[in-house]
């Protein structure tokens, strides 16, 4: 009889594993809030569940007798998670661990103990402790919820005028009330994929970050090999594998941002235990062969896992996006997506879809991702290709 797993949230970002897990001869047990969200129709069972409410999450886990549960690219369906590995006794995270990796306040004070590079940082709750914070750690600074995600809530601040608007903005996200202000670091944004099994960080793949321009800081693209010479690459796995076992993440997956500073510090921003978005794991089996998604599915449901390097390809991917707010009518992509060099593309918005200029991850509207010679020309060939999509958008 085959296994059941469950995924823990079915919009766009989870349909990889739901389609991975059905190809891998296992029953798909897909749950959402939203009776509609995309992968709802692609698992055996769908139940209309609100992820956040772990004690539901856990109840339809019990029902099921699941042997495995998991979820990717977003951190709010991580403690239902880490809930259901406890309470049957699963592999992967438990609720602990989860809780610490969803609240970057605690992994703050975690790495701290640890002695892991990071920013400097204060806790605070009201604006006026905003306020003061940025001026003790000083300007620019960042201030971010610290348990949302999609990057949302988080806001690069230049001085003081700016820290009303910011804190305002991460409040909207923050869950739990309060903010981090933190130290801005000035370097370059990274990023890592890791993999961990009994207990230890075991595979660490750093790839390279393209960020959206302030106030919002999103990531709108990856590629793979890492630009980092290979002394600093070492150095950024040391500190992403010291980062991962200090927060006790044991098993499966982890999500890494950092940023290199000026003086070549590997500074951990922070840590989701799951897997990257952004098309990171597509990036993964194109750059290494390996299977990132597969491999998560079958650590979940406790088999062996094969993290070996296959090959090494450059590649890189960016997200596409709406130009401005409005309602999609229509797009044309460019003749040269045609191209051998792209590996593959979509537009996951339709006509008629509101569309929004890019303020959080899930504004993206579709993807792009192209192979070359060497990085910076995968790189260049993926923005070149990406300013030659047209879009006509009409006003709200």
């Amino acid at each position: 009889m085959s296994k059941t797993i469950m995924i823990v949230g079915a919009g766009f970002g989870q349909v990889p594993a739901i389609e991975k897990a059905k190809d891998l001869g296992y029953q798909v047990i897909a749950i959402d809030k939203n009776p509609d969200a995309i992968g709802m129709s692609k698992a055996d069972i769908s139940l209309a569940v609100d992820i956040i409410d772990i004690k539901e999450v856990v109840n339809v886990a019990k029902e099921y007798n699941i042997d495995g549960i998991m979820t990717m690219q977003s951190d709010i369906a991580v403690p239902g998670v880490g809930a259901v590995v406890d309470a049957l006794s699963l592999n992967g995270v438990g609720l602990i661990v989860a809780n610490r990796c969803s609240n970057k306040i605690e992994a703050r004070e975690l790495f701290e103990k640890a002695n892991v590079p990071q920013p400097d940082f204060r806790v605070i709750d009201t604006l006026q402790e905003a306020l003061v914070a940025s001026k003790l750690i000083g300007y620019p600074c960042v201030i971010k919820a610290p348990d949302s995600s999609g990057s949302r809530g988080i806001t690069k601040v230049n001085n003081e005028s700016e820290v009303l608007k910011a804190f305002d903005e991460g409040k909207k996200y923050s869950r739990i009330g309060k903010l981090l202000v933190e130290d801005f670091v000035d370097g370059e944004e990274i990023g890592a994929q890791a993999f961990s099994r009994n207990g230890k960080c075991i595979k660490v793949l750093v790839h390279n970050d393209t960020i959206s321009n302030p106030p919002f800081m999103i990531p709108t693209g990856h590629s793979f090999p890492s630009f980092l010479s290979d002394e600093i690459r070492l150095i950024a796995e040391k500190a992403c594998k010291n980062a991962v076992e200090a927060i006790g993440i044991s098993s499966g997956p982890s999500n890494i941002d950092l940023i290199l500073s000026k003086d070549g510090t590997p500074m951990i921003i922070e840590i989701g235990a799951r897997i990257g978005a952004t098309c990171l794991p597509e990036l993964v089996k194109y750059h290494t062969g390996i299977d990132w998604v597969e491999q998560t599915i079958k650590s979940c449901l406790g088999e062996d896992v094969d993290l070996t390097n296959t090959k090494d390809e450059a590649v890189a991917a960016l997200i596409l996006e709406s130009p401005q707010d409005g309602v999609l009518k229509s797009f044309t992509a460019p003749d040269t997506i045609r191209n051998s060099s792209v590996l593959e593309w979509e537009m996951t918005a339709v006509s008629l879809d509101e569309v929004h200029k890019l303020r959080k991850g899930t504004d993206r509207i579709g993807k792009i991702i192209v192979i070359a010679e060497n990085v910076k020309e995968a790189e260049a060939e993926a923005m070149k290709i990406k300013s030659k999509f047209q879009y006509k958008i009409d006003e709200k």
